[in-house]
């Protein structure tokens, strides 16, 4: 699997090109920490080539949404397939997790919260 950041400063788009499998992981997590530790605290998460994301992968997101929330930014989702929407739904977090048809969605999302922070 590989990790795409695009940089649409201020809101980072990450793509990924498969489905978010347990051994990838690693490569996963390290991509999004090394955005946090560059600050970037609005990303979307576009899963327009993943069919699965993992319980771990699930995980690793959740975890990084809390520390960005702690820098009042966001994580959200775009282009989620119905089997992830349905792992959301399992887990009792589709209420809680923003989630968008398009990329564009999410970000004019992020970029209309980050104006009202601003004000």
């Amino acid at each position: 699997m590989r990790v795409k950041i695009i940089d649409k400063d201020p809101v980072i788009i990450v793509s990924v090109d498969s489905s978010v499998l347990q051994e990838h992981i690693p490569v996963f997590k390290d991509r999004l920490d090394y955005l946090l530790e560059s600050k970037k605290y609005w990303i979307v998460i576009d899963m327009n080539d993943a069919d699965y994301l993992s319980s771990m992968g699930l995980s690793v997101i959740l975890d990084v949404k809390k520390r960005v929330n702690k820098y009042r930014g966001d994580i959200v989702f775009a282009n989620v397939n119905y089997l992830i929407k349905n792992l959301f739904h399992l887990t009792e977090l589709l209420g809680k997790l923003d989630i968008f048809d398009s990329v564009e969605s999410a970000i004019n999302f992020l970029n209309n919260r980050i104006d009202s922070s601003v004000k």
